[in-house]
């Protein structure tokens, strides 16, 4: 994954490389802005090659543990973009464990538009 600045606090999460350590050191600049952002992705859940191998999970788990207070208050939330219906209900499923995990709130929208709508809003919280 990296991460598209370029229309903060709307931050793209995008596809892209799989070096764990390196995507989590992006990750760490952009909650270093101190700057509330919301989340946004297009990738659909169970997208081909987006499975991590278990030393990544370890890694992204312990990073989210010693970065749990910045995520807590600068992600508002993640937005991920579904326009078909059953991906739609994979993502509506995933967003509820996702959402425990990360503890930010993650909201699915079948369009762009809907989804920056979603973003304002959690942005005005």
């Amino acid at each position: 994954m990296s991460l598209d600045t370029a229309t903060f606090p709307l931050v793209w999460m995008r596809r892209n490389g799989r070096d764990t350590q390196a995507e989590l050191a992006e990750f760490s600049t952009l909650l270093a802005r101190a700057e509330p952002f919301v989340l946004m992705t297009d990738r659909s859940v169970g997208d081909e090659g987006e499975e991590h191998d278990r030393d990544a999970r370890t890694q992204v788990a312990l990073w989210k543990r010693d970065n749990r207070e910045a995520l807590k208050q600068w992600v508002k939330g993640m937005i991920m973009l579904e326009p078909d219906d059953a991906k739609r209900a994979a993502a509506e499923e995933f967003a509820e464990y996702g959402a425990k995990f990360w503890g930010y709130p993650i909201l699915v929208a079948t369009d762009e538009a809907t989804g920056r709508m979603l973003a304002q809003t959690l942005l005005s919280k």
